[in-house]
């Protein structure tokens, strides 16, 4: 990232580090329950989950998160795709950058490899077994993953289920939101994650430029997959932002930047989005703590200090904020919310930070559940929890809502 300060560029190269200290460090998380009554589901729904194949080698060159989360280095990127066993098996696409797309820098005019995983409703009967990644903890393994020649198999083979993509944080992987994506699709939905490999970019705006374009290419190649399309209903589509995965999803939902006047980086596939901790690029409140002189212009899509590109946004958007937050300050996200032109909601999280405990964790994933359910499935009872004076999380709650769509 480059701002006209220099000041202003060490102080963003550190928010960038702590970016890393994200909500999503949990993937041995308590389940937390089984559904609720009226629709409030903060554990895990009906459906067993199965996934992609990601059958991977176990590094020996260099740590696992080095490729996992991508890196460069002299003799070349290092990203996952390079240690998967099987790519045709994989889901691994080839993402062109355009010469003209708005920051593309040192991208510009090159395709660089994006992996996927996909997470689907399985029925309780498949046999495959869960795949454990083969990186140093052991901690992420993949539900009933295929392996090489193996279909997906879902719950109804009959059936088109709702789709979400998950776009995660700055310097994440996929496997850091095994548990949220498990979540969504034992509800019910198909998730697409999307291994962003930030670090392999020269710097944070050629990522954010890659990961609006590798969101498009992986509703693109999934909508468009033999073994998949079949079963997705692509007039039903959501995206949730993790982090700065925020400002992809508000970027594909219409946001604009001030600094590129007329142009637009929407996708009208997606049909509602959702943002834990969601980076909306530099308002006011982050502008001053981190010292940014009056005037200053970030080098990347931003929807200016006071989210006034955000009014071109007019799908339904919710977002959780944490109340201690300063990598992404809850005055901004309110801020951002409502500078939308459409309906949203923001729930805050008390004495929450960026990285939010496993009682704030489940909370964000029952208002998730009821969110899409009440915009991707038009489901009543999901949407009488999002109407001003419910209160779905009853009254020991850690988030309170501070922002309501009439």
């Amino acid at each position: 990232m480059k701002v006209t300060d220099v000041k202003a560029t060490q102080t963003v190269g550190l928010e960038r580090r702590r970016f890393l200290q994200g909500m999503l460090l949990a993937p041995l998380a308590a389940a937390g329950g089984a559904a609720e009554a009226g629709g409030w589901t903060t554990g895990f729904g009906p459906y067993e989950v199965g996934t992609s194949c990601m059958l991977a080698h176990k590094s020996t060159t260099a740590p696992m998160e080095h490729y996992l989360i991508g890196r460069l280095q002299p003799q070349g990127a290092l990203y996952v795709d390079q240690v998967l066993q099987d790519r045709q098996a994989s889901l691994v696409i080839d993402v062109k950058v355009p010469q003209d797309w708005p920051y593309a820098g040192r991208l510009a005019g090159l395709s660089l490899p994006v992996v996927l995983t996909v997470y689907y409703p399985t029925p309780a009967s498949n046999p495959r077994p869960e795949y454990t990644f083969p990186e140093e903890h052991g901690w992420y393994r993949l539900p009933h993953m295929q392996r090489p020649g193996e279909a997906p198999l879902f719950a109804d083979d009959g059936a088109r289920y709702p789709l979400i993509v998950h776009s995660g944080g700055q310097n994440t992987h996929g496997l850091w939101h095994i548990w949220k994506l498990q979540h969504l699709a034992s509800l019910g939905y198909v998730v697409i994650d999307v291994y962003h490999g930030d670090g392999r970019t020269p710097g944070f705006e050629e990522s954010v430029a890659l990961r609006t374009l590798a969101v498009r290419a992986a509703l693109d190649h999934v909508l468009a997959h033999p073994l998949y399309a079949a079963h997705i209903d692509a007039a039903r589509i959501g995206a949730s932002g993790s982090s700065a995965g925020g400002l992809t999803v508000l970027s594909l939902m219409g946001g604009l930047n001030p600094a590129q006047p007329g142009r637009s980086l929407a996708d009208e596939r997606i049909k509602a989005g959702f943002g834990t901790v969601p980076f909306a690029g530099f308002g006011k409140a982050a502008a001053q703590s981190m010292g940014l002189p009056p005037g200053a212009i970030p080098n990347f899509w931003n929807f200016g200090f006071d989210f006034a590109g955000l009014a071109t946004v007019k799908r339904p958007w919710f977002a959780v904020s944490g109340e201690l937050d300063r990598n992404v300050p809850a005055t901004d996200v309110l801020a951002a919310a409502r500078a939308t032109g459409g309906p949203a909601w923001v729930v805050e999280m008390k004495g929450q930070t960026h990285a939010m405990d496993e009682a704030a964790q489940a909370e964000t994933r029952g208002w998730e559940a009821a969110f899409f359910d009440a915009h991707l499935r038009d489901d009543a009872s999901a949407k009488a929890l999002l109407r001003r004076g419910a209160n779905p999380a009853g009254p020991k709650a850690v988030g309170r809502m501070v922002l309501q769509a009439a």
